[in-house]
């Protein structure tokens, strides 16, 4: 299979706005960074070709629902009382659910599965791409990128957090938007939190934007509404300082 080309479609003055954005905000929005035929690639893989787990936290453990067994888990006795639970862990601190497929720290992993987001990874940790993290955030340390595919599906959430954990050495967080149509009203939205708790700022999930804000800040993903015409799908991850 012939890997799409997944270079920065940047020029330099679009590189410049953002990292005065970024450099006012630490928040900004990068239009179009990647080809049309790139971003047909991957909607094209999310929407037929990969092989979701669904994924979500109890407290500080994850829990990672492979594929093969999603129907059989969603079916099961326990999954109604399993819902309110997750849904009393929410109203309360820290709580997620959605779903993803994992993509490899280490470039041999990702060689020796070869999915497209795989190979993405891989552009993202080229030369181009990390000169682009480091011109926008100002960071010339910025020497990694990890990331994963995420789908949201009605119900689906992330509720507040910074993304500021010991050790992993995260310069700022990104999102890459790959849903083609949305509306405000379905949710889903990426909302930026104040010291009061308000929303002062929420994001929709665009396609074919970057989404690159500084860590840490308080931030969430609003839950997708039950009439929400598509899943909410994206690239995720962080631009970190070497471990």
């Amino acid at each position: 299979m012939v890997q799409p080309d997944f270079s920065p479609a940047l020029d330099d003055a679009a590189i410049a706005a953002a990292r005065e954005t970024y450099a006012r905000d630490g928040i900004v929005q990068i239009a179009s960074p990647l080809s049309s035929e790139a971003i047909g690639a991957l909607i094209e893989f999310y929407h037929a070709g990969a092989a979701w787990s669904r994924v979500f936290n109890e407290g500080q453990r994850i829990w990672d629902i492979d594929p093969d067994k999603l129907a059989e888990f969603e079916s099961a006795d326990f999954y109604p009382d399993l819902q309110r639970k997750i849904g009393l862990a929410a109203q309360k601190g820290f709580q997620f659910q959605h779903d993803a497929v994992r993509v490899a720290d280490e470039a041999e992993e990702r060689a020796a599965r070869g999915l497209i987001i795989d190979h993405l990874l891989d552009s993202l940790n080229s030369p181009p791409w990390l000169e682009v993290f480091r011109t926008i955030t100002g960071d010339d340390a910025v020497a990694l990128v990890d990331g994963q595919a995420t789908r949201y599906l009605p119900g689906h959430f992330l509720t507040g957090h910074d993304d500021n954990i010991a050790g992993k050495h995260r310069v700022a967080a990104y999102v890459l938007g790959l849903t083609p149509r949305w509306r405000t009203e379905w949710g889903g939205l990426l909302q930026f939190h104040d010291a009061n708790g308000d929303v002062e700022r929420g994001i929709l999930p665009r396609c074919n934007v970057i989404n690159l804000f500084r860590v840490p800040r308080l931030h969430s993903v609003s839950p997708v509404s039950a009439f929400a015409g598509a899943p909410r799908v994206s690239f995720t991850g962080w631009v970190r300082h070497d471990d």
